[in-house]
């Protein structure tokens, strides 16, 4: 997985499709465990335009209680922190993520696009 992102504009999740899918287990594996936190790493190979700059994973927390909120936090790692139920509702875009179009996960102050692209070029280099 990639996580493009540009200051004036959401982060981009962008994977293969199997790769979504892989990503979607892990999540449900955290969601069942008994673990507070996850660290998913991202590539950084390729070329990020239109988007400035490639980040170098998502940080995921389980709260009990509180807003949902995904930032941009330190060494420039999104960081999701997100009751049981909506990390439920990612998991379910992850586990049915297609091949084409891209879905958005609400949360703010950022939301986070995620797209299967299985023909995006960047996949063919390094």
């Amino acid at each position: 997985m990639r996580i493009f992102y540009s200051e004036d504009g959401d982060p981009m999740l962008l994977d293969r499709k199997v790769g979504l899918h892989a990503l979607a287990l892990e999540l449900r594996a955290f969601l069942d465990g008994p673990l507070r936190s996850a660290k998913f790493n991202a590539e950084l190979t390729g070329d990020p335009a239109p988007y400035s700059e490639f980040l170098p994973g998502l940080r995921v927390h389980k709260a009990m209680s509180g807003p949902l909120a995904l930032e941009i936090m330190g060494e420039r790692w999104l960081e999701l922190t997100a009751m049981p139920e909506d990390l439920e509702r990612l998991y379910s875009k992850l586990a049915g993520a297609g091949d084409t179009g891209h879905t958005h996960f609400h949360a703010g102050p950022l939301s986070l696009i995620l797209e299967a692209d299985d023909s995006w070029p960047g996949f063919d280099e390094g």
